[in-house]
Parts: structure tokens; C-alpha cells; sequence
């Protein structure tokens, strides 16, 4: 069962490794989890969002990158980028999504976008 309080990585643990690659807008690449947490939740907003910051050169040059969706408050949202060394990237307010967890986090290694768990 479904908890707003914990985050989507949680419920959606048991994605470990990927059999399958699915090719997303500009090149990138969504692995099972990912593609499942995106059809299920219906938060590819997220992942064109990160698709998106793809074009400046300072995620160019980052092979690895956290991205993150955080409950603000009700339906607001934040969403934020590293380097994985916790230098912060972008942090972008979210005014509404109604995405159902209090947060969400993906990687991208690459061109390949993946739940921490599939690593």
C-alpha cells in the first residue's frame, strides 16, 4: 500500500539492476525502474525536466548527477541537482505537481537515467 510519507526510491525498492533500456528524449536512456516509477506516477514532467537542464554546459560536463523531487508543502514541490558531492547544480520550485510521495530521487550516470537501487 502506497505511503504519501515515504519516498517513491522506498516503495519502489525492489528494482535492482535493469534488464532493459528505453530511450528517452535527447539521447537519455530510462531503465526499468525508472520507466516504471514514470508510467505508474505519471511524473515524466520530472524526467523532461531533467532532460531539459541537459543542454547547459555545466550538466555537459557532469558524467553523474542526482536529481530530486521534495515535498515542499501540499502540491508544491522542490527539485534539485548535484554532482553526487552535494555541490548543488540547479534547484528549480515545483508550484504543483500532484505527485503522490514526499520525494523522489534519480541518477543519472551518462546518458542513463536510474533509481539508486538499480546501481
Amino acid at each position: 500500500m502506497k505511503n504519501p510519507k515515504i519516498s517513491a526510491n522506498e516503495f519502489y525498492e525492489n528494482f535492482i539492476g535493469t534488464e532493459n533500456y528505453y530511450k528517452y528524449l535527447l539521447g537519455l536512456l530510462l531503465t526499468d525502474g525508472v520507466k516504471s516509477i514514470a508510467d505508474e506516477e505519471k511524473c515524466y514532467w520530472f524526467l523532461d525536466a531533467i532532460a531539459s537542464y541537459q543542454f547547459e554546459a555545466k550538466f555537459r560536463l557532469q558524467e553523474f548527477q542526482v536529481w530530486k523531487i521534495e515535498r515542499v508543502i501540499d502540491t508544491s514541490f522542490k527539485l534539485s541537482a548535484t554532482d553526487g558531492n552535494n555541490k548543488v547544480l540547479v534547484t528549480q520550485e515545483i508550484e504543483f505537481s500532484d505527485f503522490f510521495f514526499k520525494e523522489f530521487t534519480i541518477w543519472k550516470e551518462g546518458n542513463v537515467l536510474l533509481l539508486p537501487s538499480e546501481h
